[in-house]
């Protein structure tokens, strides 16, 4: 999938992907695969895991509105002769103008500013680096729910004293409630953080373009020392 241009359009990328979430999940419903989930699994894990891929879908979607908006603040600023005043809406690229300009008419050079743009590219990618904590957290909690199918596997097996056929009939169909917790798991923990680092990994791309267009930006203009700083506040 090509990943926006400088323009932006992050959003409507995540809209894309949000529809194919809502068409599998009516499709994940239609055929019941829900009632098995809920059926099958006896851990609840996977519904979990399921609900934070709900959530946290949401929260990529409210990141990819706001990086549109900065990308938006960021072609603003490129206009010829931007100027800044006292009311104009805060933006990442607007603070960092800021604290550029401040740190010229202070006497820094140039060639001193290369923490700003650290801080600057932490800053960018501030708002979804939690994202790929939680899109690691449902692969692990897939994880989780194979060690406790396991268990209930071995449990069931310990618990067998006698070899007789019924005592056979009802170990088996302990581990097969095991093996379906292991399964269901596994899949809801690896789909879901399939799914999320997907969305994230849009948002990180997003983010290197934000970055690199306010830096080229802040970059290309003239300040005019001390005087900078006068039009900030004007």
């Amino acid at each position: 999938m090509a990943m926006p241009d400088s323009s932006g359009g992050t959003f409507l990328y995540w809209l894309a992907i949000a529809g194919l979430m809502l068409l599998g999940g009516v499709l994940f419903i239609h055929f019941g695969l829900l009632a098995l989930f809920l059926e099958q699994d006896a851990s609840r894990l996977s519904l979990v895991i399921l609900a934070g891929l709900i959530i946290a879908s949401g929260h990529a979607g409210y990141r990819s509105w706001l990086m549109d908006k900065e990308f938006k603040s960021a072609r603003s600023l490129s206009a010829a002769n931007a100027v800044l005043s006292s009311d104009s809406p805060s933006s990442i690229a607007a603070d960092y103008r800021s604290v550029v300009v401040s740190a010229l008419a202070n006497g820094r050079k140039v060639a001193d500013l290369v923490n700003l743009g650290t801080d600057l590219q932490q800053q960018v990618r501030a708002g979804h680096a939690s994202g790929w904590f939680v899109a690691d957290l449902m692969i692990k909690l897939g994880l989780l729910g194979t060690v406790i199918g396991f268990i209930f596997m071995l449990n069931s097996v310990a618990q067998m004293e006698t070899t007789d056929l019924n005592a056979a009939k009802l170990m088996l169909t302990q581990m097969s409630g095991g093996m379906r917790i292991a399964l269901f798991t596994t899949l809801a923990g690896l789909s879901s953080g399939l799914i999320l680092g997907i969305q994230y990994q849009l948002l990180d791309r997003a983010a290197d373009r934000l970055f690199g267009i306010i830096v080229t930006t802040v970059d290309t203009q003239h300040f005019g020392g001390a005087n900078a700083s006068a039009d900030l506040v004007s």
